[in-house]
């Protein structure tokens, strides 16, 4: 089997983030909603004043600003992600997508790893950690 055939691009996800305890947390929307958002990010359109509703027509994210709205209450807008890599760190008991902008460098990379067969690439993560990719099955994040 041919190594460039054994790659494949991961399936994005959308999130949203929420100020908990002065926390934040990222959360996932549901299916429907995510692949509405993928969708309309996908369409070759431009994303600038787009706005794509969620959770039942509740809140209005637009895509160009990456914000989510409520639309019938008052509530801070949130960041939205669209998401493919995420990280855990010392202190958080659940995943943290890395930024868009990141996640794409890290794609890049293990997709080169992937079709390449060259192994053992280190990136830098925006926090400072080290991410080693070691194989297709197993990556250390140190």
């Amino acid at each position: 089997m041919d190594a460039g055939s054994l790659y494949e691009p991961v399936t994005p996800h959308w999130f949203y983030c929420k100020i908990i305890d002065s926390k934040e947390t990222w959360i996932p929307f549901n299916s429907e909603d995510s692949q509405q958002l993928e969708e309309a990010y996908s369409s070759g359109k431009d994303c600038n004043g787009r706005v794509v509703p969620t959770d039942g027509g509740r809140y209005d994210v637009h895509l160009g600003e990456r914000m989510r709205y409520a639309v019938y209450w008052d509530e801070l807008a949130s960041e939205v992600r669209r998401c493919t890599w995420f990280y855990k760190g010392d202190k958080d008991n659940k995943y943290v997508p890395y930024s868009e902008s990141f996640s794409q460098v890290l794609e890049e990379t293990y997709m080169l790893a992937v079709t390449l067969d060259e192994w053992k690439k280190k990136l830098e993560s925006p926090n400072r950690e080290i991410i080693i990719l070691h194989n297709p099955k197993e990556n250390l994040y140190k």
